[in-house]
């Protein structure tokens, strides 16, 4: 039986400036946006107020405010088996657009994908939320028209000043930069940083390529960082016309890998888990992001931003956590943890 295009669309969302965004693009395709509390969503009784519906639409937040300690796997689990069994769409937690690999385990675990955050891709959000829930086409017209009026405009997302700046897309724009001969290996301080470009360099070859000042050079460099394709090698700068270190990856290996598998790879693989110390505390059954790079990178023939940008989506999936839950995930000596129980039936 085809799905029907749905009238009304249940919103759970902690974070204000995305419900004000969802609300608008929903309105402006004429399906009534309905607020619920996330926190209703995982109560011991069903959600009060919310009537069961066959056709009933769920769409989850999937940021850490939202679903708090349980991560984006374990939330999109818990909620399809909620007893009221919505049609459940789930949208990223980071603003960025979802790798195909993470919008894989979305539909292995929901039967739908990932849908990006409406603040970020308000057109990728409503034309994937249509193609889940009955088809039909987006009216791009009245979408601008209400998120100007209703949701103020919002923030330009990276993708859109990328396209903007370019031309290209910021998928395309990485793989250009990273075949621009600008990487290879760097010492600073004695301590060798292989595969990585540096920020001023990168800045010369975007202004040259594009006809860019260099400001709007740099501007393009962070909006790449922004959309998850660069980083700076051990997460602690971000993108500046410096002698900064960063690295590059382009999507079409890392983001092809099925999560699960390399979660199972990072639990099943002998020693990368395993008791550690850090000026004099113990961390047990723990793993060092620099291990974990050598890793998948030896695995998967990844080269390291590859293989940093997998781990940290694992991260942002709530897959993976920093023992202290301070750092990114990061090519470096820092200590994460395997959160348990959370691969796919």
């Amino acid at each position: 039986m085809n799905a029907k295009r749905p009238t009304s669309c249940w919103l759970a969302t902690a974070n204000a400036a995305s419900r004000s965004i969802a609300r608008a693009i929903l309105t402006s395709q004429d399906i009534t946006p309905l607020d619920l509390k996330p926190e209703l969503l995982f109560a011991p009784h069903p959600a009060p107020g919310v009537q069961p519906d066959p056709e009933g639409i769920l769409l989850l937040d999937l940021a850490p405010d939202c679903i708090g300690e349980r991560g984006a796997a374990a939330a999109l689990r818990q909620a399809q088996a909620l007893p009221w069994r919505p049609r459940l769409l789930g949208f990223s937690g980071v603003a960025r657009l979802p790798w195909a690999n993470e919008t894989g385990l979305a539909r292995k675990l929901t039967g739908n994908p990932l849908l990006p955050r409406p603040e970020s891709a308000p057109g990728e959000f409503m034309t994937s939320l249509l193609a889940q829930t009955g088809g039909g086409s987006v009216d791009a017209t009245r979408l601008e028209r209400h998120l100007r009026v209703l949701a103020g405009g919002g923030e330009q997302s990276a993708d859109a000043r990328i396209l903007r700046m370019t031309g290209d897309s910021a998928a395309q724009l990485a793989a250009t930069l990273l075949g621009a001969g600008l990487v290879g290996d760097r010492r600073y301080r004695l301590k060798k940083y292989p595969e990585c470009l540096v920020g001023s360099a990168a800045v010369d070859w975007l202004h040259t390529r594009y006809r860019l000042r260099r400001e709007d050079a740099a501007v393009l460099g962070d909006a790449l960082m922004q959309a998850g394709y660069l980083h700076h090698v051990v997460k602690q700068q971000p993108f500046s016309d410096a002698e900064f270190f960063y690295r590059v990856a382009a999507p079409g290996r890392f983001d092809a890998l099925p999560i699960e598998d390399v979660y199972a790879l990072l639990r099943d693989t002998r020693g990368v888990v395993a008791d550690r110390a850090w000026r004099g505390v113990s961390f047990p059954q723990c793993m060092v992001g620099g291990e974990v790079v050598d890793l998948l990178a030896g695995q998967y023939r990844l080269s390291r931003a590859e293989a940093t940008v997998l781990g940290q989506s694992l991260l942002d999936l709530g897959m993976l956590r920093h023992v202290a839950d301070e750092h990114p995930f990061a090519d470096d000596f820092l200590f994460y943890e395997l959160v348990t129980g959370l691969p796919p039936r």
